[in-house]
């Protein structure tokens, strides 16, 4: 028996069954589907989704502790929140813990796992930053500054503290004006500087302010608020006047006159005459009366059709004195008594009361004197009742007793005594 049994078991460690592939397969499909997954490997799955949570909790928590102190020195609704977000991950650890995990997970499976992460992650951030406004609004405590931060992330709230600065218009005098007038601006702002420029040159007008601009050249003067731009526009006269004169003096009723003409347009003209030489106009006419000067200047200003002013200058140079209109010699062998004897001929015409007063050049002795318009002096010295000598020169002096405006009171010269 004992051989019987030893040739059974040589037979049996020398036999080999074929391999039956087939066979393989199957049993490969039934180990794969049936087979569970020993018991450790599920805690070690449920832990590792667990350290996520908590890890990625903690995480949020502490970034959101650190935003808040910097706008809030109370962070006690951060904390509670830190805890309440512990004790949900805690409590979704023991649910996942719970249930019974496969050895092998899946694609699908491992994709809804970290959704579910993704969601909760978010989730505890959205909420712990809502309780951070929340909290500083309520504690009263820097609300101006939290609710500020959170508008600046807002979309479309990109405007900055200057643009939202309100300009009030300025009043403007006058919105168009000529080349060489003033305007007067004023900024009607209290906090707020309004810019002026002209020709490329910019002023700047403070809060409150004003400025004299005279509007030098033809173009545009721009007043500048903010966005806002105003304009006046800066116009050239375009029309040109003419004067006509004739320079001889002339004596109306014994009284010197120069006349001034203009023309070019048909709008009122004013005169203005340098120095203190009196004139007057008349229908549009300016005569001058030059008493005493030989140099007239006078200027004549008008309106062309944008409301500027025309101005024309002139000037005139007399060739004689008006001194009465006296002459300077006297001819007593003439029959003309307007030649041989002396009296201004201005005196004869004007009807003024005067006096004329002759003087003997060597011993200034008044050797005639008269009140009286007719009676001119014939060369003799009242004085000793004899002729003067041929070639004789003697003063004269006329005093007025009522002067015409801007006339002066006394009149004087020299006259030559002619026998021959």
């Amino acid at each position: 028996m004992k051989n019987i049994d030893q040739i059974i078991k040589k037979s049996l460690e020398n036999h080999e069954l074929p391999y039956n592939e087939a066979a393989w397969e199957s049993m490969s499909k039934r180990l794969d589907g049936t087979t569970p997954s020993p018991f450790y490997r599920k805690w070690w799955v449920a832990a590792s989704i667990g350290t996520v949570l908590v890890g990625s909790a903690i995480f949020f928590s502490l970034n959101s502790q650190s935003e808040s102190s910097k706008a809030t020195e109370h962070n006690t609704p951060i904390a509670s929140e830190t805890n309440t977000t512990a004790q949900t991950n805690s409590k979704t650890e023991n649910r996942l813990n719970s249930n019974n995990i496969p050895q092998t997970n899946t694609l699908s499976e491992n994709q809804t796992a970290s959704n579910s992460t993704e969601k909760v992650e978010e989730g505890v951030n959205l909420h712990v930053s809502n309780e951070i406004i929340e909290a500083t609004s309520s504690n009263g405590t820097n609300s101006t500054q939290a609710v500020s931060n959170s508008q600046k992330n807002e979309p479309g709230n990109h405007g900055t503290q200057s643009e939202q600065k309100t300009y009030l218009p300025v009043l403007l005098p006058q919105t168009s004006v000529c080349v060489g007038d003033e305007v007067e601006i004023s900024n009607p702002n209290d906090a707020l500087s309004i810019s002026v420029v002209q020709n490329n040159r910019t002023q700047i007008i403070k809060a409150g302010g004003k400025r004299v601009i005279t509007a030098a050249n033809e173009g545009v003067i721009e007043i500048v608020s903010g966005k806002t731009v105003q304009a006046i526009t800066v116009n050239k006269p375009n029309d040109k006047l003419y004067i006509s004169v004739d320079p001889t003096l002339l004596y109306e009723d014994g009284i010197p006159a120069i006349r001034f003409t203009v023309s070019g347009n048909n709008t009122p003209v004013h005169w203005s005459v340098e120095g203190k030489t009196p004139y007057e106009t008349e229908n549009g006419v300016l005569i001058v009366h030059p008493y005493k000067d030989k140099e007239i200047s006078v200027s004549a200003s008008s309106k062309d059709l944008n409301g500027c002013t025309v101005v024309e200058p002139k000037m005139i140079r007399l060739s004689e004195d008006y001194n009465l209109n006296a002459q300077e010699a006297i001819d007593l062998n003439s029959s003309d008594s307007r030649v041989s004897t002396f009296m201004p001929h201005a005196l004869k015409e004007r009807k003024t009361p005067f006096e004329l007063y002759i003087y003997d050049t060597k011993s200034g002795r008044v050797i005639y004197k008269t009140t009286d318009a007719s009676a001119g002096w014939n060369g003799v010295d009242n004085n000793t009742g004899e002729v003067l000598k041929n070639g004789t020169v003697v003063l004269w002096k006329v005093l007025l007793g009522n002067p015409n405006p801007g006339e002066p009171r006394e009149y004087k010269g020299t006259i030559v005594i002619k026998t021959q």
